[in-house]
Parts: structure tokens; sequence; C-alpha cells
């Protein structure tokens, strides 16, 4: 992204750039050897890293990325790495299933976790060790890190709901400061709270003289921006329109987050701040099938930027539901001639007063479940009928 690179796409990851680095170095070697008798190095080796720090840096999944990650999880199926295997078996996961998905919901959290609230040593070694025995130990750590991750996030993001909550209502912005927000969870809190609340969310981790701050935004407000405005009272920053960091001292913080809130209350108007889902297609529950899962997956990889298709269905009858896990809602429903499994995460609120008859907004998803593949709707949104 330097004014003068003309290099011509502009959103590869920190790994995208280190592949492309060893690129040269391995073509350069190949053109002009160092050594007579060194082997050639074969970069297709790296994708494996490559699809997963891609991935894992939420960069848009298009153009060369899209490219990088669809070569990338093929090398990840088939990665001789230890390290990679031994988080395969940790996980429970099975390598030939392994989608962009796997990566953003399963292994990058757990590589990240490392950094989060231990050492991002321990991430790299797991990486680059050699050996199965120290792999597989490496591994179960990274999971124990994870879960611990886990609980923290969970716990600190209720801390900052009861801040929320404290604040006047109708803020279009929402900044959570606290010394007990680890830097290292603060950018998952604000992303669980702008989720939650609809909200542009800053939250801040409180130092002895200086706070860094992580914010999560909506797609109607560019956060980057923002701090950009406001360069003046902070140590640093950066980042991208829906993610940013920065470094602020502490007797500036009430006035950044004062200009933060004015900013976004001139730049936001009360109907942008409730989510809104694009529809690619109506269909009715009839239509799925197999074939139209193998059509819609010659579009993934999925991710941030490639989104994976939503559809629409209308008038679909209400066989059974019931709440499983913390707060998900699984479903029996029906269009009168075909019966389909579905799950609505985070949605276990419906249960009360689910309607018998509603418009479903889902996504289509095969899962494995006892040895089986077999077809689910995973709901996004529910709204009753209108007949």
């Amino acid at each position: 992204k330097q004014v003068l690179c003309n290099y011509p796409f502009k959103e590869l990851s920190g790994s995208g750039v280190a592949f492309k680095f060893a690129q040269a170095l391995a073509r350069a070697e190949k053109n002009a050897p160092l050594h007579t008798n060194a082997p050639l190095f074969d970069e297709n080796l790296l994708l494996d890293l490559v699809a997963l720090g891609t991935v894992a840096d939420l960069v848009p999944l298009t153009g060369e990325n899209r490219a990088l990650v669809k070569r990338g999880l093929a090398q990840l199926r088939a990665t001789e790495r230890p390290g990679l295997q031994a988080m395969f078996r940790a996980a429970s996961l099975k390598p030939d299933a392994l989608s962009a998905g796997t990566i953003g919901y399963i292994l990058g959290p757990r590589l990240n976790a490392a950094g989060r609230i231990d050492h991002a040593m321990n991430a790299y070694h797991l990486l680059t060790t050699l050996f199965p025995a120290e792999a597989d130990e490496l591994a179960q750590k990274l999971e124990m890190t994870n879960r611990d991750r886990q609980r923290m996030t969970q716990a600190l993001t209720a801390r900052a709901r009861e801040l929320v909550a404290a604040k006047a209502a109708g803020e279009h912005l929402l900044f959570v400061a606290d010394p007990e927000f680890p830097e290292g969870i603060i950018g998952l809190i604000a992303g669980r709270i702008a989720e939650e609340y609809y909200r542009p969310t800053v939250a801040v981790h409180q130092g002895a003289e200086e706070s860094r701050g992580s914010a999560r935004s909506i797609s109607e407000f560019n956060i980057v921006d923002a701090l950009d405005q406001c360069r003046d009272l902070l140590v640093r920053h950066g980042g991208h329109a829906m993610a940013a960091g920065f470094t602020v001292r502490n007797e500036h913080l009430t006035e950044l987050h004062a200009r933060l809130a004015t900013i976004a209350q001139k730049n936001l108007v009360e109907s942008e701040l409730a989510p809104t889902i694009l529809v690619d297609a109506e269909a009715a529950l009839e239509e799925m099938n197999w074939d139209l899962q193998k059509s819609l997956d010659q579009l993934a990889p999925f991710g941030y930027g490639n989104r994976e298709p939503v559809l629409m269905s209308r008038n679909v009858l209400v066989r059974d539901a019931r709440v499983v896990g913390t707060d998900h809602l699984k479903l029996l429903v029906s269009d009168g001639q075909t019966v389909w499994d579905a799950i609505a995460f985070r949605q276990g609120g419906w249960l009360a007063n689910l309607p018998k008859t509603i418009d479903l907004v889902y996504q289509l998803d095969a899962r494995e479940w006892n040895g089986r593949t077999q077809l689910q709707l995973n709901v996004m949104d529910i709204k009753a009928s209108q007949k």
C-alpha cells in the first residue's frame, strides 16, 4: 500500500507479503544459485501458512487473496507440518473438511490466543516444530490457552455490557474503558459489543500513563477515518474501515471519547443503527439440494469480502424448536414438501415467542454428524410470516 509501490493488488495480508518475498528469493536462487548443488525450494509448500494468515487477518478474500487461499487450503489439507497436524487432532478436525471457515472460527482463534493472553512464540513453535510429540504437547497447550481466552472474553464482555448499560441511552458510538481489560482481549470485547448493539465500539485497556484501544465498527461508519480526525490526541493509530487500534495518553482519553462520539453523531442516523442483511436470492426449501450446494461451493473460499450466498424462504412451518448449548435455537422446519434441520446461533431468545409460520434468512451448509454428511440451514434471521 505504499504510495510508490506499483504492485497491482493492494490487499495482501502480512503473510501474503512475506510469501511474495519468499517467491522473489526462490526465483532469484533459481536464476542465479548461491550454491551449485542447492535443492530448489518449492514455494507452494508455504501456501498452507499463507492461507492461515490471510483468513485470520481478515483481509478481503478477493483477487489474489482468494487465489492464495484456494490454493492454500489444498496445501493445508495435505500439510506435513507436525504442528498443524497436531492442531487438527486437538480440535477434532478432519483435514479433508477444512475450509476458510475452519481457519476463521477454529484454527485462527487458537493460534491468536497464544499472543492474546500468553506468548505468541508458543504458536510460532507449534508451526515450526519438526517433532510430532512436541507438536501434540504444544497443540494441547494452545487448546487450554484458547479455553482460557474464551472464558476471559465471556466474563469481560459481560463487564463491558454493564459499562454500556450505565451510559446515557442513544449514543451512536460505544466507548468502554477499564484497567482490567487485557490488551490482548480488547479487540474481541469491542467486536462482541459492536455485534450485539450494532454500534461502532471502542474498548480500552487503561494503563498507568497511556491507554491502548481497539475499535470495531459497522459498515456505515469508517472507524479509521474517525481516528484520523483525532490524530492530534493519539500517540499512534492504524487499521481499516471496520477495525482499528490506537494508543492515547490518559489525559486525552476523555476528550478522545467525546470527539469520537460527536463524529459518530454527525455521520450516523438512527435508521442506520440496525443491522441489515442483503439476501442474494429467494428460494423454496424444496430447491435446497446437493446440486445447489456444489454450485454455491464454486464461489468459495468464503470470508470477509466474499461472503457466502444468503438465501430466503417465506412461509416456512416450524415443526420443532428447542434451545441447545448456551443460546442456540435448533429448528425442524418444513415447506409442506420437505423437512430441514436448521440452527440459529445466539438466537435462543426466539423460543418463547416463536411463530408457527416464519420467514427464514439462511445459508446452506454441509455438516458432518455421526459419520454422515448432511445439509442444514444456518439461520441468520427469523421473522413472522406476513400472509
